[in-house]
C-alpha cells in the first residue's frame, strides 16, 4: 500500500498541473505611440486592431482593456454654446439686443475654454459676427468692428450667412475682410511635450508639432493639438502684426496609459515609464502588457518598435521588430508572427530591457524638425493649388505641350528574324 502512495500522488497532482497549464493569460494591448511626425494617427489605431485579433486568435490570452475615462465634458459645453447662440438668434429677432449680447458673450466663453474640442471653427466665426451685428444693433460701432475683424481673421475666405441678411453689414463686412487681409501679418509657433501632436489652427489640419505656421492674421485664434496619447490640448492666442506668438501643448494626465504613452512618444522608457506600465497592468489585472511606438524607415514603410511588460518579473522585454507598408497592407503576417512568438514564450519573449532605454536606436540624437506652413492652406493641397495656378497661368491645358504636335513620322518596319 505504501508503494501505491507516490503514484497515487502523482495522479491526484496531474488534473492540478494539467489546469494551471490550460489558464489563459489576460494580456492587454496599448495603443501604439507616433516617433515620427508623419505617422498618420489612424496606422497606430489600426495597428493595435490587427495585432489584438492575432492575440484573440492564440487561444493563449484573455485580451483586457482599461476601464474607459471620464467622460469629456468639453462636448457638453460646447452645446451649451451652441444653444446660447440660438437663443441670441432668437432675442436679437425681438429686439432684446441686451440679452442677446448676453447669450453670446456666454457662448464664446465656452468655445474660447473648450478650444481643443472646437473642430469646425465656422460656428465660433458665426458666433463673433452675430455679437458684432448686435453691437452694431445698438451704436457700439468700435465693437462691433472689433468683434467682426476677429470673426474674418478666424477665417479670412469664408462667406458669413448673416451678410445676406443686411446690405449695410454686407458692405461693413466686404471693408473689414480687405482689411484683414491687407494687413501686416504675424507669425505662430506650436510646441508640444510630447512632440508629434497633430496641429489644428482655426480648425484646419496643418501638420505636426513642432509647427510655424506663417502668415497669420492679426487677432485672436483657435488652436488645438492631439498628442500622441490620445490628449486634447487647445486654447486662444492672440497674434499681433509682424510678431511671433508661442504656444505649447502639454499633457496634464496622470493616469498610467497616457504618462506611459507619454514617455514612449519621446522615444524612452524610464523609471517612471515602468511604473505606468504596472499601474496599467494592475488596473486592467492584465499579466502581460503589450506597448510600442511607430515610426517611418526609408520610403513609405512604418516600423513597429514593440515591448511586452510581464508583471509577474516587474521587467520589460524587447520584441522583435516589425516593418510593413504604411497602410498596413502586409502587416497581417508581421503581427501574426509577433503573437504566436509571445503565445510560446510568454514573460519570456525578446530580449530584457535595462531601464531607461530608447524605444527607437534609429532615431536617437534626432532632434525634431520645425516644419514652416502657411496659415490656411492645409499641407498637401498646396502643392495642387501652385501646380494648378501654374497651369492657369500659362494658358495651356494640361498635357498640353508647346505649339502645335508634330505629325507621327513613317514608321520603320520590323527585322525580320
Amino acid at each position: 500500500m505504501r508503494r501505491l502512495t507516490p503514484a497515487l500522488t502523482l495522479l491526484l497532482a496531474l488534473p492540478a498541473f494539467a489546469q494551471e497549464g490550460d489558464a489563459k493569460q489576460k494580456l492587454s494591448v496599448v495603443p501604439f505611440a507616433l516617433l515620427s511626425a508623419d505617422v498618420n494617427p489612424r496606422a497606430s489605431i489600426k495597428a493595435v486592431g490587427m495585432l489584438s485579433q492575432e492575440f484573440k486568435s492564440a487561444e493563449k490570452f484573455d485580451l483586457v482593456e482599461a476601464k474607459k475615462k471620464e467622460a469629456d465634458l468639453a462636448n457638453d459645453a460646447l452645446a451649451d454654446a451652441r444653444k446660447a447662440v440660438d437663443d441670441a438668434k432668437e432675442l436679437r429677432g425681438k429686439k432684446k439686443f441686451r440679452l442677446a449680447d448676453e447669450q453670446l458673450t456666454k457662448a464664446i466663453g465656452l468655445f474660447q475654454k473648450n478650444a481643443s474640442a472646437i473642430t469646425d471653427i465656422a460656428e465660433v466665426v458665426d458666433a463673433y459676427a452675430l455679437l458684432s451685428a448686435v453691437q452694431y444693433n445698438t451704436g457700439r460701432d468700435e465693437e462691433g468692428l472689433k468683434s467682426l475683424t476677429t470673426a474674418l481673421a478666424l477665417a479670412p475666405d469664408r462667406d458669413l450667412p448673416l451678410a445676406a441678411t443686411s446690405a449695410l453689414f454686407a458692405r461693413v463686412v466686404t471693408e473689414t475682410r480687405k482689411a484683414v487681409k491687407e494687413s501686416s501679418k504675424g507669425q505662430l509657433v506650436v510646441e508640444s511635450t510630447p512632440g508629434n501632436a497633430a496641429i489644428l489652427v482655426d480648425g484646419l489640419p496643418l501638420g505636426s508639432s513642432p509647427l510655424t505656421v506663417k502668415d497669420v492674421p492679426p487677432g485672436l485664434h483657435f488652436w488645438r493639438a492631439a498628442l500622441p496619447n490620445g490628449e486634447l490640448q487647445g486654447g486662444v492666442v492672440e497674434v499681433s502684426s509682424g510678431k511671433q506668438a508661442n504656444v505649447r501643448a502639454t499633457s496634464a494626465s496622470k493616469d498610467p496609459e497616457s504618462r506611459l504613452l507619454s514617455a514612449v512618444a519621446q522615444n524612452k522608457i524610464d523609471p517612471d515609464a515602468l511604473t505606468a506600465a504596472k499601474e496599467y497592468a494592475s488596473a486592467t489585472s492584465a499579466d502581460l502588457l503589450i506597448f510600442g511606438g511607430l515610426s517611418t524607415k526609408v520610403g513609405k514603410g512604418l516600423i513597429l518598435d514593440s515591448f511586452v511588460y510581464a508583471v509577474s518579473a516587474n521587467e520589460v522585454r524587447r520584441l522583435p521588430r516589425a516593418t510593413f507598408d504604411a497602410e498596413l497592407l502586409n502587416a497581417g503576417m508581421e503581427f501574426y508572427n509577433l503573437a504566436g512568438e509571445v503565445a510560446k514564450k510568454g514573460a519570456q519573449t525578446g530580449e530584457s530591457v535595462k531601464v531607461p532605454a530608447s524605444v527607437s536606436f534609429d532615431l536617437v540624437g534626432q532632434s525634431a524638425k520645425v516644419a514652416e506652413v502657411k496659415y490656411g492652406v492645409v499641407p498637401g493641397k498646396a502643392a495642387a493649388a501652385d501646380a494648378l495656378e501654374g497651369i492657369e497661368g500659362s494658358g495651356k491645358e494640361p498635357g498640353k505641350e508647346d505649339g502645335p504636335r508634330k505629325p507621327l513620322g513613317p514608321r520603320a518596319p520590323l527585322k525580320k528574324k
